[in-house]
């Protein structure tokens, strides 16, 4: 009988190309591995190797044999992660998000209501997010525009406005507000993994950015430097240093969005539940 893991052993020859280094990769003994791929061969009924003296090749079939192997083991791993993730919605909501403050929001508003439903999220672009949505990957989405398809909820979410966050004595501490091309100029400590408010970023061509990815490390590096960062109205509530600096609004209207929650009619329980005020 087929088995998948001569599958993946015959991928690994693929790979790495003799079967002394496949064997060494995959932690067993050559012997074994030419036995299994002979076996392998048995089961199928075809021919996937040339063989030589000192040689072995895959044939033409083992190279399409290969190619289907893959998308196999592929299939399977989707087959598995699909039936894992059904055993846990009852405890757990799978969603996709566009922008990083929007995991503050739904975790509040969750804290809120006194629900300790675990929660998993996935930065996408929304064009994956969409997509997830409709293969009913994810529970729920929530993108910066609101979705009219049928068979979909969909409603807005919350606001965020980007500020500029900055030590007390910043001269740019005692505005009532500033600009982006205020920014021209600045040094300034940035997080990572920014989904939809990337291109802002990306269009401040004037300003250097100090990029850390790892949020506590961030968090550090603003409370021991006098560099400016950014900051919104939702990132502030989880923040440490939130009382140690000063918060500007940026005045410019791309500074401002607007977030929008969708989800199949059939999860409409988890869309009112996650809308509740």
């Amino acid at each position: 009988m087929l088995q998948l893991q001569q599958l993946e052993q015959l991928i690994a020859f693929a790979d790495q190309g003799t079967l002394s280094k496949a064997a060494e990769v995959l932690l067993i003994s050559q012997p074994s591995l030419t036995r299994n791929m002979q076996s392998l061969e048995d089961e199928l009924g075809v021919q996937l190797f040339q063989r030589s003296k000192n040689k072995l090749v895959l044939t033409e079939t083992g190279e399409y044999t290969v190619k289907q192997a893959r998308k196999l083991l592929k299939q399977g791993q989707t087959f598995l992660e699909n039936v894992q993730r059904f055993s846990m919605q009852a405890t757990t909501l799978f969603g996709g998000i566009c922008a990083p403050g929007v995991e503050w929001e739904l975790r509040s508003r969750l804290a809120e209501q006194e629900i300790n439903q675990e929660i998993r999220l996935d930065l996408q672009e929304n064009e994956a997010l969409i997509s997830g949505l409709l293969d009913e990957h994810y529970q729920f989405i929530v993108t910066d525009f609101l979705l009219n398809e049928d068979g979909i909820l969909s409603n807005g979410f919350f606001m965020e406005q980007l500020y500029l966050s900055v030590p007390a004595t910043h001269p740019f501490a005692l505005q009532e507000s500033i600009t982006l091309d205020d920014l021209a100029g600045l040094t300034m400590l940035l997080r990572s993994d920014l989904g939809i408010w990337q291109p802002l970023v990306d269009s401040l061509t004037e300003t250097k950015f100090i990029v850390q990815k790892d949020w506590e490390a961030f968090e550090e590096l603003v409370s021991a430097s006098a560099l400016p960062s950014f900051s919104t109205n939702i990132t502030q509530l989880s923040s440490e240093n939130d009382s140690q600096r000063v918060h500007v609004p940026i005045s410019d209207r791309e500074a401002t969005k607007t977030f929008y929650i969708s989800a199949l009619k059939k999860n409409k329980a988890i869309f009112d539940q996650l809308t509740k005020n």
